[in-house]
């Protein structure tokens, strides 16, 4: 499983026990955030909203997202994943040198988060790292060559699409690999139950 994860940046497992899900977590890293992720219609939160959600990290915090499916919603509600590393490759040099210099709004959540992060990062393994998500993106880099190369990259990427069933799991390398969902339509009783992880040593 960890070399699938690492080779391919994201790992599904089927049929899978609650007690399985804390073994993978426990060999994963250790949980700095959870979230019950369900349409609350009084809610302003888009994860938390029927919608489709465009591609996008988490905040950077987490290496790993996992998500746990209790209930899947009987229409739409697939998650789609593409490969940031894979894109960024595309670009040209230059390219790839004024992305370094983006940094986008942060995704506040913990009480030390900044005002901004950036856009691509090194980890301390000497590994390229991503954040994004198109509404954070500061008003001054919307234009620039760069990332909207980016952006059209991303929308003519053919994306892995799953719909989770019940006892599912999903994991992303946060930094690496973008998700977003389908619009949550039907039955809308979509239960998934989502973990933000830090990493234990690979």
């Amino acid at each position: 499983m960890t070399k699938e994860l690492l080779d391919n940046g994201f790992l599904h497992l089927t049929d899978q026990t609650e007690e399985q899900l804390n073994e993978l977590i426990n060999s994963l890293g250790q949980v700095i955030f959870t979230t019950d992720v369900l349409v609350k219609p009084e809610s302003k939160g888009m994860v938390t909203s029927a919608r489709g959600l465009d591609y996008h990290t988490d905040h950077h915090k987490a290496k790993y997202i996992i998500w746990y499916c209790y209930k899947q919603t009987d229409l739409g509600g697939d998650s789609i994943l593409i490969d940031a590393k894979k894109i960024y490759d595309q670009l040209s040099d230059d390219h790839k040198q004024q992305l370094t210099g983006i940094e986008l709004f942060e995704h506040k959540i913990f009480p030390d988060d900044k005002e901004s992060y950036p856009f691509v990062a090194t980890d301390e393994n000497g590994k390229r790292k991503f954040y994004y998500s198109f509404w954070l993106v500061k008003n001054e880099d919307k234009r620039n060559p760069a990332m909207l190369e980016f952006q059209r990259l991303i929308k003519q990427t053919e994306p892995i699409r799953l719909n989770l069933k019940e006892r599912d799991i999903l994991v992303v390398d946060n930094h690496r690999i973008f998700h977003g969902r389908t619009p949550i339509e039907g039955s809308k009783d979509r239960f998934l139950k989502r973990f933000w992880l830090t990493a234990n040593n690979l």
